[in-house]
């Protein structure tokens, strides 16, 4: 009888540890698709139903064989574009292949428009420029601190890259610490990359990390794509995760959309995982954005 007894706590333990194991291998490569609505009257009549598919934070990560999940989930949602919002790459498991062959998929399925994150700042110089002249040889719009449009018609709208360069440099300019930065690095870029653009023209920036949205509202910039925050990594029911890089314990800005002013920002929670390899309640996700003319 003992043994039995015995048995039985060993089986009941092993299966809740299976089962947790499974919950947190499904947690961090089961995708999910999350679909959100902007509506503005910047949006010209052309660009109604216009949708933006983002994507975010790889992390060198694979998401099936030659990244077939991946591709095949972004194909399902029928974007017009593609945006990816930084750390392709990462310098703690770096993998160009799997990198690379992901955005070779991606640029099958719509126009790729880039900005690079922390990660890709981190690994060497020369490396990541002979990266970033393949990401443009493949059909990459690599948008490093560079603005360009997307037409329709006779009608467009803009785009504008803020990159990890000058993020680096706002923190870096008063003495980088955690969370500190200086923001008119950051405001005198949005000005210089929508000089002359209308406040009538709709003006989508793409960055990396989503902490500085204070300096990313400006009447000019409309609407705003970030990640880095991997959803606060351990999501916990009415929080925002638990910690995110630039933001600490307890962030605020990991996921959702957020306004500030007349700026919409959209954060996706991102793909991969880099120094803490495991999500929690907070699965990886592709986000959808669909252009809507209206106040």
């Amino acid at each position: 009888m003992r043994i039995n007894k015995t048995m039985i706590k060993i089986l009941t333990v092993f299966s809740v540890l299976l089962a947790l194991a499974l919950f947190v291998c499904w947690n961090n490569k089961s995708l999910v698709v999350t679909k959100y609505q902007y509506r503005s009257k910047q949006v010209p009549e052309q660009f109604e139903g216009f949708r933006i598919t983002q994507i975010s934070d790889l992390q060198s990560e694979y998401f099936g064989q030659h990244q077939k999940k991946l591709l095949d989930k972004t194909a399902e949602t029928k974007p017009d574009i593609i945006v990816f919002t930084g750390d392709l790459l990462d310098r703690n498991h770096t993998s160009y292949e799997a990198s690379l062959e992901a955005i070779s998929g991606l640029v099958e399925i719509a126009p790729v428009y880039y900005v690079n994150g922390n990660h890709e700042l981190a690994l060497p110089e020369q490396r990541m420029k002979a990266f970033y002249d393949e990401l443009r040889q493949m059909g990459v719009n690599v948008l490093f601190d560079e603005t360009t449009a997307v037409q329709r018609s006779k009608q467009q709208i803009h785009l504008i890259g803020i990159s990890e360069y000058t993020l680096y440099a706002s923190k870096t300019s008063i003495g980088r610490t955690a969370t500190a930065y200086d923001p008119s690095v950051i405001t005198d870029m949005v000005d210089r990359l929508t000089e002359g653009i209308g406040t009538d023209e709709l003006t989508i920036m793409l960055t990396h990390e989503p902490q500085f949205l204070d300096a990313y509202a400006d009447d000019k910039v409309d609407l705003v794509f970030a990640g880095h925050a991997h959803g606060g990594q351990i999501r916990l029911p009415f929080t925002e995760g638990l910690f995110a890089p630039g933001q600490g314990t307890l962030p605020k800005l990991t996921s959702g959309m957020h306004k500030k002013e007349g700026t919409t920002m959209v954060i996706s929670r991102g793909l991969g995982n880099s120094v803490f390899p495991f999500r929690f309640l907070n699965r990886p996700e592709i986000v959808v954005v669909d252009l809507n003319r209206g106040s």
